[in-house]
């Protein structure tokens, strides 16, 4: 606002799903502290932004103006919180508003979408406090003029950074809303099959995203991939890994011509630039009693029979380091009783206070108690996960946590 640049983007291609609004100049488009269900995008006309220091409404502050090609509302369409300003037409304005119910609708089926709001969230994440910074040396400038004193000037720059920090929270937030939106998370079965995941970012948004799909009657496709680095930059690869993996899953023959296509498309429309990711993809063809799988440098896989524990351990080259990479496909019997299970790299490299790594003994030790007290594919990953938080005690986690696991019973 004003002059700081705005992360703005070209929002029209939304303008048949929104309903048109008129708002006359002074009408209020928004109220601050009540809530809201709408998101706003403005053809034409100037809206201004401004807000009450309190809630005794005395004093305001004026944030700045908004025009055409702005957009507005997105956060109270996932957060049912109060508004935290008050938007009114600077003159007359033509919007385009899109309900929360539309919005739903709308993140459910186009994961284009998705990725695309989940980069102006972070855009304006990377700038909010740089917008706050102007409107609070304006309000230096005023203070000053006004002679009051330093200990004023220094509290209302205090109280606008907290502001700010707190803006930054609250788009956070909805990063991680839309980020678990279109994870399989809940799922309990795939066509006959138990299936059980969790997923444990170790910041707001993580940098793991998995899929699971019924490609055939009898054929199941699962993938796991994981984005090098963390927080909101990490999230952004994982929304774009999984828009373009969507476009050629259900096409795609098999695991290792999957992972060929999508290299291909990160090192065409994307470059080198920091979007390398490990990925993992397993097909099983239940009709044929058949595992068949390929990776790309992520950490293996395990199948768990009635006799033993099987690593999957065959690997090749990470995504997006170079263009027409080869990988290989491997087959092996996958039947009744059997449980394969994907597993993040970062539960492996988890350390605990002492700097000891958990490691695959730890795991596998896991996986033989999960075996021997007979327990089911959900009560298995649950083990899992609280001997991993047992082992790291007090210990930050050191990266993102998923596992993935799909079978029958024993």
């Amino acid at each position: 606002m004003g002059s700081t640049e705005k992360p703005n983007a070209d929002l029209s291609f939304l303008k048949k799903e929104m309903k048109r609004a008129l708002f006359g100049k002074g009408s209020l488009i928004i109220e601050q502290y009540t809530l809201g269900d709408s998101f706003y995008f403005i053809e034409s006309g100037i809206v201004e932004v401004w807000k009450y220091l309190d809630e005794t409404k005395e004093e305001i502050l004026v944030i700045g103006d908004l025009v055409s090609g702005d957009y507005f509302g997105e956060i109270a369409l996932i957060d049912s919180a109060p508004r935290t300003v008050n938007i009114s037409a600077k003159e007359d304005s033509v919007l385009y508003e899109l309900t929360r119910e539309d919005f739903h609708r709308l993140i459910q089926t186009s994961p284009d979408m998705t990725l695309t709001l989940l980069k102006l969230l972070t855009a304006r994440i990377r700038n909010a406090e740089q917008r706050e910074n102007q409107v609070l040396i304006q309000k230096n400038k005023e203070l000053r003029l006004q002679n009051e004193t330093l200990e004023e000037m220094v509290k209302e720059r205090t109280a606008k950074l907290t502001q700010s920090l707190k803006i930054i929270q609250e788009d956070l937030e909805t990063a991680k809303t839309i980020q678990r939106n279109i994870l399989p998370l809940g799922l309990k079965y795939v066509a006959h099959l138990d299936f059980g995941s969790r997923f444990e970012p170790m910041s707001e948004v993580g940098g793991d995203i998995f899929d699971v799909v019924r490609l055939e009657k009898n054929k199941i496709r699962l993938f796991l991939a994981d984005a090098i680095g963390h927080g909101v930059q990490a999230a952004l690869i994982t929304m774009a890994i999984k828009a373009e993996y969507d476009h050629i899953k259900h096409n795609t023959q098999n695991p290792a011509d999957v992972l060929y296509a999508l290299n291909q498309i990160f090192m065409d429309r994307y470059g080198k630039k920091s979007n390398q990711f490990t990925a993992v993809i397993v097909d099983l063809n239940m009709e044929e009693s058949q595992l068949t799988y390929s990776s790309a440098g992520h950490n293996e896989p395990y199948i768990v029979t009635k006799d033993g524990i099987i690593p999957l351990a065959e690997s090749g080259v990470m995504l997006g380091l170079e263009k027409d990479v080869e990988y290989s496909n491997h087959s092996l019997a996958f039947g009744l009783g059997d449980r394969l299970f994907m597993i993040s790299d970062g539960y492996l490299e988890q350390e605990n206070g002492e700097g000891i790594l958990l490691g695959e003994s730890k795991l596998l030790s896991s996986f033989a108690s999960a075996k021997s007290l007979d327990l089911s594919l959900a009560d298995t990953i649950n083990l899992l996960m609280d001997d991993f938080h047992s082992f790291r005690g007090d210990a930050s986690m050191m990266d993102d946590v998923t596992i993935l696991g799909i079978g029958t019973t024993y």
